[in-house]
Parts: structure tokens; sequence; C-alpha cells
């Protein structure tokens, strides 16, 4: 992982779901949170802990054995499992294929593929669990098709490489919601960021669909992107979807996706995220007096700081600087 990334992790370790000594509590409290599994310990001295957390569909957890141990979970079925040492190391085979895990290399686990794991000796792990449903259902919308066979990631994911990097960024945009539970989200900013995460895993690591989603597809016609854009416009307010913009301009996700960046040269989501943009500045710059957080949640910005620096990269100047002027 990117060393920025840690400081991102901080609110999941502020969530303990336990802390155990035990190998038998152990077991049973990860078999709870993952599900039933064979765990053997190895050498090392049992110093177990896991940190939990859930954004929108998506499960965050942090785990330590504390001593090395062998895993044998078999089959995921319900899910789709990231996994990723924050320190230390691990052996991860999936399918028949090995991973060998380092804070440089993360693991996709599949949820019809065999499992088995050895954690080394101190090591320290991030997992995310994303709903199996969550992940065909987009698989859907993108080939507007079904989805017949299991999908089956390619297992290894290297962190240090682009679509590792943007991959860092996404579980980033997530964890934030962990920072500000005091502040209401707008309804369409996380189901957008899931949305998101769930597409680039698709669209950028490799899976028995690649070369199906990689095919030339008949974007949406001129009227179609139009309908989209009157639809996102008079719904800046609202939860925003991919699914329902191309549901109400009739079309799919992925001809209107390969449509706007024909057409606009950005994504559906980035036009809606700009036109929000444009929104704030208006009310910002009408003198209304409201304070830069709460304009900002108004337009389905959570998270303000990321908000600043989006406002200060497409206006040249800071959202407080419009409110003074």
């Amino acid at each position: 992982m990117e060393a920025w990334f840690n400081s991102e992790l901080q609110p999941l370790g502020r969530n303990p779901l336990f802390v155990s000594s035990d190998p038998d509590e152990v077991k049973r409290r990860t078999a709870g949170a993952f599900k039933e599994h064979e765990l053997h310990w190895r050498a090392g001295r049992v110093d177990a802990a896991l940190y939990g957390a859930e954004v929108g569909s998506l499960s965050f957890f942090l785990l330590q054995y504390g001593a090395a141990v062998h895993i044998e979970p078999g089959q995921l079925q319900g899910f789709v499992l990231f996994q990723v040492p924050i320190a230390g190391s691990a052996e991860i085979r999936v399918g028949g294929q090995r991973v060998a895990a380092t804070p440089r290399t993360g693991a996709v686990i599949s949820p019809s593929l065999g499992l088995e794991l050895d954690w080394h000796e101190g090591c320290r792990q991030l997992l995310v669990k994303i709903p199996r449903q969550r992940v065909e259902s987009a698989c859907r919308s993108l080939l507007d098709d079904e989805v017949a066979a299991p999908i089956e990631f390619a297992p290894e994911m290297r962190l240090d490489e682009p679509a590792g990097r943007g991959w860092q960024h996404l579980l980033a945009s997530r964890l934030c919601e962990l920072e500000t539970p005091s502040q209401p989200a707008h309804p369409s900013h996380p189901s957008h960021q899931e949305e998101a995460l769930i597409h680039h895993l698709l669209l950028r690591q490799g899976s028995n669909y690649t070369r199906r989603l990689a095919q030339p597809h008949r974007p949406a016609a001129t009227r179609q992107v139009r309908a989209a854009q009157h639809f996102i416009e008079s719904r800046l307010h609202e939860p925003l979807t991919l699914e329902s913009i191309a549901r109400a301009s009739g079309t799919s996700v992925r001809s209107l996706c390969l449509a706007f960046q024909k057409q606009l040269q950005q994504s559906p989501m980035a036009y809606a995220r700009a036109a929000r943009l444009e929104g704030a500045r208006r009310e910002l710059a009408g003198g209304g007096g409201l304070p830069v957080t709460e304009v900002a949640l108004r337009w389905g910005f959570n998270h303000v700081g990321r908000f600043s620096a989006a406002y200060r990269e497409r206006f040249g100047e800071s959202p407080a600087a419009t409110a003074r002027r």
C-alpha cells in the first residue's frame, strides 16, 4: 500500500470487534465475521485482534493473529474478498494460483474458488468484503447482459501499478465515511463511490469476463446523452447512480458511459460531480452566509477536505475565498 494509505486506516483501528490470546475464541470470532474455517496455529504467540466497520454494503476489517497460522476456509460463496498485508506477509492460494502477499501485493479472492492461506508470524492485514450479488449486478449492468458463469478474478493485485493505486484511492474514499460519522452523507455520494469501486474491480482486475467487458459496444445516441444530462441537472440534490441515470435515458450503463466519454470526454458521474461543484460555487458566491461545510453537504460532498481540494482544482480558489467575495 502507498504510505499515505495508512492514515486512512486510523478510523477503522478505533472499532475493535475483539482482542484475544485465546485460540478457541479467535477461531470462533473470526468465523463469525467471515465464515467457518479450519485454523491451525504455527510458530509464535497468539496475539489476535479484529477491527471492523461497515460502509454501505462493504465490510472493512483489520486482522492480526500474532502467531503464524494456516487457514482453510474453502470457497467463500457469498462475497469477494480483497486482502493485503499492512505489516508482514502471507501466502494465499486461490483456485490453484499462488499469491505472495506483501504490502505491495494484495489478493482478490473469488467466491467460487477454493482458498488456503498461510499468514506468517507478525502479519496484519486489511480485508474488504464485497457482496457477491453487488459484483454480479454491476457486471450485468456493464455488459447489458446476463452473468451466466461465476466471476473469477485473477487473484494477484499489484498495488504499485496504476490500477492498484487507483484501487487504493477508491478504498480511501469509502473509509473516509468513518471519519465523519456525525455528518449526514448525501444519499447519492456513498452509492456512487461504492459503484465506482466495484466497476474498477471489474474493469481493471483481470477476470473471465475481461474480454466481454472490453468488446466494442454501440454507444447511446446524442438524444440519450441529453436526456441523461437533463436527469442529472434536475436532481443534483437527490441520490444519483449510474443505473438510475441510464434507466432514465433509456439505455444501458455501458452504452451511456461510452457515449459520455465519446461526446463529453468524461463519465456521467464526473459530469454530475462537476455540476454539483458549479452549484456549490453559485451558492457560495450568492452571499447567503452559509458555512462552507453546510454548502458542501447540501451539494453531495460529505468530506469537506476533498470538496475543498476538488473546488480549488476546478476554480483556482478555495470555497472560503469565493464566499468572502
